[in-house]
């Protein structure tokens, strides 16, 4: 059994042993992948905030052109267009860049429900053998009705 799903930053990806959260989706991503622990938490947060830096330097770009064009009476429609929908597409492109990556297996998850209209909160227990839950957003809807009936 292997399923995929995608949500709003990434992919949930299934298989008989383990519930992994990716970013492509892809099963070769998943081999890396260890459980949410100290070491993984800290991985992901330094990846994160690297690609959000980088997001928000080219949006600080944007604006500053955009802020430039305004007060020196320079402003171009078409440039302006081209900035906004350079802006809105690197936001998409790297939204999935933002989602975690780690996997739990299947055997140490406590529950699964419904959170909101289109979110799920996974009660699991970690690499440490804790309690702990992950909320995630955005799943498709037949990724929450899959996910709902695993346990």
């Amino acid at each position: 059994m292997k399923h995929y799903f995608k949500y709003n930053n990434g992919y949930i990806n299934i298989d008989d042993k383990n519930l992994y959260l990716t970013n492509s989706g892809n099963w070769q991503e998943t081999k890396d992948l260890i459980e949410k622990s100290k070491v993984s938490i800290k991985k992901n947060n330094a990846r994160i905030n690297y690609m959000k830096g980088f997001v928000y330097t080219v949006f600080a770009i944007i604006i500053f052109l955009l802020l430039y064009m305004v007060e020196n009476n320079k402003i171009s429609i078409t440039l302006s267009a081209g900035l906004i929908f350079l802006a809105y597409y690197v936001n998409n492109y790297f939204k999935g860049e933002f989602g975690v990556r780690y996997k739990i297996p299947l055997t140490k998850i406590d529950n699964i429900e419904p959170y909101e209209s289109d979110a799920l909160k996974i009660s699991f227990r970690n690499a440490e053998n804790e309690p702990d839950s992950e909320t995630i957003y955005g799943i498709e809807e037949k990724g929450i009705t899959f996910l709902l009936g695993i346990k």
